[in-house]
């Protein structure tokens, strides 16, 4: 790094990690933590618990499973829906419509839910669509299956998805193009999933859990870009548009100017010196961190570790997580034989290796196929193995297995 000192860096990354709620467990709402980082993104591998239930247990203090379910699946107060990189995440109820307006011009696969759902604006899909809601109206929830049994299409629903497979669109009737599309919309929320290794899951229409419109449903996309993009500023602690980009699959292009506005009313603030190249910004909420002595040490043997999964979002971008963390890893995410789930062992604000775990439920044995500890003065830390401990826990595990350690 250039023009950086080791305590410029050391405060640095105390602020991104205490914006990540990642320094102490928190004692505060699913929802407002969510809030503060920006969203779940939600990831259906089984590996180990899914993604965001390790992004809720690395932040909240004595979080559950069931806590996130509730909040999400029986409460409502996070919604899940599609966000950043048109990908599933969960959000707070009262920013929902904000998210879908910030994301809903975002390209990703060829189109953006924008262009997609406009295909859609024609009297024959809107007539579908207004079929499928009258059919739905006070029913409780359902899966796929039991929505095409309620409507006698299991067999043509059947039928359609074979001929998907094959790349055979004939088959699909306008009720169907209206399902992805009331999905797509949340006007079907997901209100649970069922058991399985997948999680199969359960729809039922809003207005059927009392939810007629979306708080902020007017906030147009800009307004909601600026809104978004400033949280996201906050919830990385530090940043550039090059990094909220990748976050979030808006262009580059179209973030720089809202960084200029946000610097002209002094809501964030760029940093005196650069990192390696380039310039990065600090939300002015968090100035005062760059000039706070006790801001500037940390103990190495602290106690407070953290296991990151591979999907969380501080680890999503390795340029930005290497900028800052000297730190970076690999994983096949599709890879069918021999795929890493690899946590990374976050003691303090150092990163320093990771451990590739998988569950085995049906024996709940907590299985270690991989430890590496890049950094030597980790290598007993006993608050690593305290927190695999309690991870382990977390899953329900009667047995630790411990096959290969790599200091």
């Amino acid at each position: 790094m250039s023009n950086i000192n080791n305590d410029n860096i050391n405060v640095l990354r105390n602020i991104i990690v205490s914006s990540q709620h990642l320094d102490r467990r928190s004692s505060a709402s699913i929802e407002d933590i969510v809030s503060d980082i920006c969203g779940l993104q939600y990831d259906p591998n089984p590996t180990i618990h899914l993604n965001q239930y390790m992004m809720l247990w690395n932040r909240k203090k004595d979080f559950a499973i069931e806590d996130l379910d509730i909040a999400a699946y029986k409460e409502f107060r996070v919604i899940e829906t599609f966000s950043f990189k048109r990908n599933m995440f969960f959000v707070p109820y009262n920013e929902f419509a904000i998210y879908r307006a910030a994301t809903k011009g975002i390209v990703r696969w060829g189109s953006s839910d924008e262009s997609w759902l406009n295909l859609g604006n024609n009297p024959q899909d809107q007539a579908a669509e207004n079929e499928l809601k009258n059919s739905l109206k006070g029913m409780s929830g359902m899966n796929t299956k039991q929505i095409w049994a309620h409507l006698n299409l299991s067999n043509e629903w059947e039928n359609y998805r074979k001929g998907r497979l094959e790349n055979n669109r004939s088959l699909e009737l306008p009720i169907f193009r209206a399902f992805y599309r009331l999905k797509r919309k949340t006007e079907l929320l997901t209100c649970g999933r069922n058991p399985g290794t997948f999680r199969e899951a359960v729809y039922i229409l809003k207005e059927n859990v009392g939810i007629d419109d979306w708080p902020n449903k007017e906030i147009d996309e800009h307004q909601a870009r600026i809104y978004v993009i400033e949280k996201l500023i906050s919830a990385f602690g530090v940043t550039d548009p090059i990094h909220i980009s990748h976050i979030t699959g808006v262009r580059t292009v179209d973030i720089k100017p809202i960084f200029i506005q946000l610097e002209a009313e002094k809501k964030i603030l760029q940093l005196p010196f650069k990192i390696g190249k380039k310039m990065h910004y600090i939300h002015s909420s968090k100035a005062q961190l760059l000039d706070d002595s006790d801001n500037k040490t940390t103990d190495e043997n602290s106690e407070e570790v953290r296991l990151i999964s591979p999907m969380d979002t501080i680890v999503r971008d390795k340029r930005w997580l290497e900028t800052f963390f000297d730190y970076s890893f690999k994983f096949e995410y599709f890879k069918k034989k021999g795929m890493k789930w690899p946590l990374s062992i976050l003691v303090g604000n150092r990163f320093v290796g990771y451990v590739d775990c998988k569950m085995e439920r049906r024996t709940k044995k907590f299985i270690i196929k991989e430890r590496n500890v890049f950094d030597s003065a980790f290598i007993n830390h006993k608050g690593i193995e305290l927190e695999i401990q309690d991870l382990a826990a977390f899953h329900g595990a009667t047995e630790i297995i411990e096959k290969r350690y790599q200091p």
